[in-house]
């Protein structure tokens, strides 16, 4: 089959869709017994918020490094620089996500936000009240399930999938970047820095704990304290966008 490179996706909002509320409505129902069941699976264009690349890698038992190599593509967002992070399905010479197995999706219980989500998709922008998000349905032209007999909301259809934890994760990432691209464009330093913060937390567990790091942040007693109590992935996840929006905002 021949490869092709994915449609780009953009955390923003798609003003070109027809938007959904919370309390809209839609029919949907994906299962084995369906004659589509899991070609959408086949050439997936997912971004992974540090969040989600947190629980899977959590999951397979590897570190970040190991699994944004064997899994994942980087490519820069066109309008802030900085970097975002895509399941790879083109690894192998038969395109599909890399979790995709015979039953299914073999990380089902960790699937990602977007995975959760679909077949909702959501673009987000920045206001002066907040983070506002704006929801769309992708109607695949080969998708069955849409003739099934289950209603929902997005807001049951959210709450049904588990995205709400999933999504509370990603919300200070998400936020960094719709604020990052009302700025404009970082250099490449910022880039790589951004990049080993949210989305590799072996590697800046072993940032933190170099000197450089310390001199870095001045020795700031709030810095250092929050540093000192960020023990978990999760921690030092928080700890990390908080970091980052000193460095990116000065705050």
């Amino acid at each position: 089959m021949a490869q092709e490179t994915p449609d780009s996706v953009s955390v923003y909002r798609e003003v070109d869709q027809g938007q959904l509320s919370l309390d809209s409505r839609f029919a949907f129902r994906c299962h084995q017994g369906l004659a589509c069941f899991n070609r959408c699976c086949r050439t997936p264009t997912i971004i992974l918020s540090p969040y989600d690349i947190m629980r899977l890698r959590g999951f397979l038992n590897i570190t970040s490094g190991e699994f944004l190599e064997r899994y994942t593509r980087r490519q820069t967002e066109a309008i802030s620089n900085l970097p975002l992070i895509f399941l790879d399905p083109f690894r192998a010479d038969e395109p599909g996500c890399p979790f995709l197995g015979d039953a299914g999706c073999t990380v089902y219980s960790q699937r990602p936000a977007a995975c959760r989500l679909f077949p909702i998709t959501m673009g987000s922008q920045l206001t002066p009240e907040g983070v506002v998000d704006h929801y769309f349905c992708r109607e695949l032209d080969y998708c069955q399930g849409f003739a099934g007999d289950v209603q929902w909301t997005v807001a049951s259809w959210q709450a049904d999938q588990g995205f709400g934890e999933y999504d509370r994760g990603r919300r200070a990432w998400l936020e960094l970047m719709l604020k990052q691209a009302l700025v404009g464009p970082v250099d490449g330093r910022v880039q790589e820095l951004f990049a080993t913060i949210a989305y590799d937390l072996d590697k800046f567990r072993q940032l933190i704990a170099e000197p450089a790091f310390h001199q870095a942040c001045g020795a700031d007693p709030e810095i250092m304290e929050n540093l000192h109590t960020a023990t978990s992935d999760a921690d030092l996840l928080e700890f990390g966008y908080r970091y980052l929006n000193s460095v990116l905002f000065g705050s």
